[in-house]
């Protein structure tokens, strides 16, 4: 056989996981010279798998790691089949994909099979398997061609090892049934010219294996089968292993309950999902797979398929996909706002490290949120930089564009400016609290002489809020939730953007924004009746009211003056404008009601300001709420029935969704435009 050095000047970059067709014989192969039949490929079969047939010309498929993440191991693939097909996926592909993250060099072989006659070999082949003696007898002239591939294949790694960062002493070569029988079959037959440094026989059929002389020099051997192998090879497992056992040659046997023929890559979530890295595990315990050289350079490091991995994606089905690198890790959990995200989903863990899943169901255009839990930690998603601030923490924010998700979509229209202040509490003993404004498009412009034209959208914007700017802008102060925070309504909330493209298409009235904290450091019933049990409710009035008024040009009146909020901000939102209806014109409080302890409280303590018949002078009061809030919704119900039990006046309306920003931001583009008319 000659040598084939050009076909490696594609191994020789940097590419991960380049791969190479390789020839194993110049011409027609000895004892199969008049073979006419050509390779084939079926994915339509009973096991809904790839499956090769019909192969006379052995190859094997390299699959390199990049040069720097090599650890010099090689190992040769042999696929199962009865030596009649090869289930290339499971037991050859998967596999090499598996070996290269761990930095071993792959190559799976195809090696020569018997003729099938048509297009379907597995149905051809499944009659066979029930006389294993006359499919012996059928394959009795092609596994000295299969083993005479696999002896080509160790020959070529070794003779090339070196153009490809290859050990020519860490060659190891591994077989799927039909593939166990070619690998003891190459193992008892090799010199040192072609002989495996090491083998891993897997569910073996052992009755057809060519020779048995054990090498006399060091070769570990890994075994591994299911007790239930519908083709009884658990005890022909134990037999290879206990020949390498009495020969004194390392060995490691694994069987396991359940699993079956073919477990492969395969996933059954049986514990031979992950057969796999009890392997990895020999494989360190033998040397052949330790760490690769340290890199020439500081400011190299070893690639992994963290390197291209896409964390979330919408599949072809219109579902989504989470995805994170975690190769160490025990269990991986998602949870978010995007369809069935709560309670927590389970993610399964691929042959590389990555764990992933996908929704139930295709999800529409939104602004999702999400959390990965690693083995009990949330963690941020290390391939995504958008994210939501909370109070606990933060969670990663993911955008399905979509016309159902134009309204809080970045676009090119004028936009306003999002400011971070920090102000002084007398109400909290006089500590620094921060929280967000959002001014207009435009907003530094005003009651200056604006070079856009008046009759243009941006124009006209500006003349209405120069002509407020005159008069003074009305002011809502936006509430956020009690698992959020002063910057949540401008990451999850997107209140800027809708806001923004509110203004561009003229449904907007000119104000600002007020997005305070609505945590306090001092201890407080921040969902209890009045604002005297929260503190937040007196620093809003005390201080926030004023620094806002003092510090930006916004009137001062009442029917200016606007307040909403959502889940606890939509209580205090209520606590603020029910004791205090002369400091608000417009209220809307979203996914929120008193507790049954609060109302009754209310009821016993608090009906005279029920009764204020100021409460049904606002200009509006409207309570929004989400179908799907299992939160909020009894909560809410059983406040409403309060308001209208004491005559409050007040609009309901109901959305689809649950307790997240989902339904909040389409609260806020529904509201802002009837604000301050």
């Amino acid at each position: 056989m000659k040598t084939k050095y050009t076909l490696f000047l594609l191994f020789m970059t940097h590419l991960a996981f380049a791969q190479q067709v390789i020839k194993l014989s110049d011409g027609k192969p000895k004892g199969s010279e008049n073979w006419t039949w050509s390779e084939q490929t079926s994915t339509k079969n009973m096991f809904n798998t790839e499956v090769v047939f019909n192969v006379s010309e052995p190859t094997i498929t390299a699959y390199l790691p990049p040069k720097e993440a090599a650890n010099g191991t090689a190992i040769v693939i042999a696929p199962g089949g009865a030596f009649h097909t090869l289930s290339i996926n499971s037991e050859g592909k998967d596999v090499a994909r598996w070996l290269n993250s761990k930095g071993i060099a792959a190559f799976v072989l195809k090696y020569r099979v018997a003729r099938s006659f048509t297009d379907d070999p597995i149905k051809e082949l499944m009659p066979k398997m029930q006389n294993f003696k006359a499919l012996d007898a059928e394959n009795d002239t092609i596994i000295p061609l299969a083993m005479a591939d696999g002896l080509a294949a160790v020959k070529y790694v070794r003779n090339n090892a070196k153009s490809m960062n290859i050990d020519p002493q860490k060659i190891g070569f591994m077989g799927f049934s039909a593939g166990g029988t070619v690998t003891m079959s190459v193992v008892y037959n090799g010199t040192d010219e072609n002989r495996p440094n090491f083998v891993a026989p897997i569910y073996a059929y052992e009755p057809a294996v060519i020779g048995s002389a054990i090498p006399s020099v060091k070769t570990p051997i890994f075994v591994s089968v299911a007790g239930d192998d519908q083709l009884g090879m658990m005890p022909m497992s134990i037999n290879i292993y206990k020949k390498w056992f009495d020969a004194k040659q390392p060995s490691e046997l694994h069987i396991y309950e359940k699993g079956g023929h073919g477990f492969g890559m395969r996933k059954q979530n049986l514990p031979t999902d992950t057969w796999y890295e009890r392997f990895g595990e020999w494989l360190k315990l033998q040397g052949f797979m330790n760490p690769p050289p340290p890199p020439a350079s500081m400011f190299q490091r070893i690639p992994s398929p963290n390197d291209t991995l896409k964390s979330v994606q919408q599949l072809a089905d219109g579902r989504l996909q989470f995805s994170i690198y975690a190769p160490d890790a025990q269990k991986v959990t998602v949870s978010g706002d995007f369809p069935n995200g709560f309670p927590a989903i389970m993610l399964d863990k691929d042959y590389n490290g990555v764990w992933s899943v996908a929704t139930k169901e295709a999800v529409k255009p939104n602004l999702f949120t999400y959390d990965f839990t690693v083995d009990g930690i949330r963690t941020l998603d290390p391939k995504n930089a958008h994210f939501k601030e909370s109070n606990t923490g933060f969670s990663n924010l993911f955008e399905l564009k979509g016309i159902e998700n134009d309204f809080q979509s970045l676009k090119d229209v004028p936009h306003g400016k999002v400011e971070l202040m920090l102000y002084k509490s007398s109400a909290l003993g006089g500590i620094t609290r921060r929280l967000h404004v959002y001014l207009p498009p435009q907003y530094e412009q005003l009651g200056k002489k604006s070079k856009i034209p008046y009759f243009t959208k941006t124009g006209k914007i500006l003349r209405k809020l120069w002509l407020k700017r005159k008069s003074k802008l009305p002011v809502l102060y936006l509430l956020h939730g009690g698992g959020d925070n002063d910057a949540s309504w401008t990451t999850a909330g997107r209140a800027n953007l809708i806001l923004d493209n509110l203004y561009a298409e003229g449904k907007l009235k000119p104000m600002i924004v007020v997005m305070p904290a609505g945590h306090t450091p001092v201890a407080g019933l921040a969902m209890g009746a009045g604002p005297e049990q929260d503190p937040f409710c007196q620093d809003f009035l005390k201080d926030i009211i004023p620094f806002i008024e003092d510090k930006y040009s916004v009137s001062k009146k009442r029917q200016d003056r606007a307040v909403a909020g959502l889940s606890m901000g939509g209580i205090q939102t209520l606590n603020l404008a029910l004791w205090n209806p002369d400091k608000f014109g417009y209220v809307y409080p979203m996914s929120t009601g008193y507790f049954g302890p609060t109302i009754k409280e209310i009821e016993e303590k608090h009906l005279a300001v029920l009764k204020n018949p100021s409460l049904n002078q606002f200009k509006l009061l409207t309570i929004g709420m989400g179908k799907g809030d299992a939160l909020a919704f009894q909560n809410n119900k059983n406040m409403m029935s309060l308001f209208e039990k004491q005559g409050i006046k007040f609009n309901y309306r109901e959305t689809e969704g649950g307790h997240t920003f989902l339904v909040w931001r389409e609260n806020l583009a529904y509201i802002a435009p009837l604000l301050f008319r």
